[in-house]
């Protein structure tokens, strides 16, 4: 039998080449690390300013969908013209956030809703949560004109609730 590996002349360690092959060996245990400890640091830094350049936008999305939330369950079990105009006002002003600064989150995603609680306290919840998501558009710096447009549309929802909580009473 012919043996085909081939056998080395100096005992482990003595070779030439060995010298180099620590010395690349040393070099990528600390090249590696510390490049992906730089990209690590790199993307860190990079998410939360992206994220947090329309933080008030987000926040709003989620109080828009929370007010829709609670006007779209009647009590009676129809909506009446006011809450339907409320709706498409505060659609639009969902289309207008997301236009500039979308959560990718559906209508669906809000907060638990107390299904006992009476109309017009659920009413009452959606201005408070139509007044937050208000504050949070208006202070928001955008310049795409989605900010006007998007506080107009929350406005006005928040007078169609009004006027519901007024034929309710």
């Amino acid at each position: 039998m012919v043996d085909c590996w081939p056998q080395r002349d100096t005992p482990r360690g003595d070779s030439s080449h060995e010298g180099e092959f620590s010395k690349m060996k040393t070099k990528y245990r600390f090249a590696i690390p510390a490049s992906l400890i730089a990209l690590f640091l790199a993307l860190s830094i990079a998410a939360p300013t992206a994220l947090a350049k329309y933080d008030s936008y987000h926040s709003a999305l989620g109080q828009l969908r929370a007010a829709r939330a609670y006007i779209e369950h009647p009590d009676s079990g129809q909506l009446h013209d006011q809450e339907k105009n409320a709706l498409a006002e505060i659609d639009a002003a969902i289309a207008e956030v997301k236009s500039v600064a979308d959560d990718g989150k559906s209508l669906d995603n809000h907060p638990s809703i107390d299904s006992n609680a009476r109309w017009i306290a659920k009413l009452n919840k959606a201005v408070e949560q139509l007044n937050k998501a208000h504050d949070n558009v208006a202070k928001e710096d955008d310049t795409s004109g989605a900010r006007e447009r998007a506080v107009d549309h929350i406005g006005k929802a928040r007078k169609f609730v009004i006027q519901a909580i007024a034929l309710e009473q």
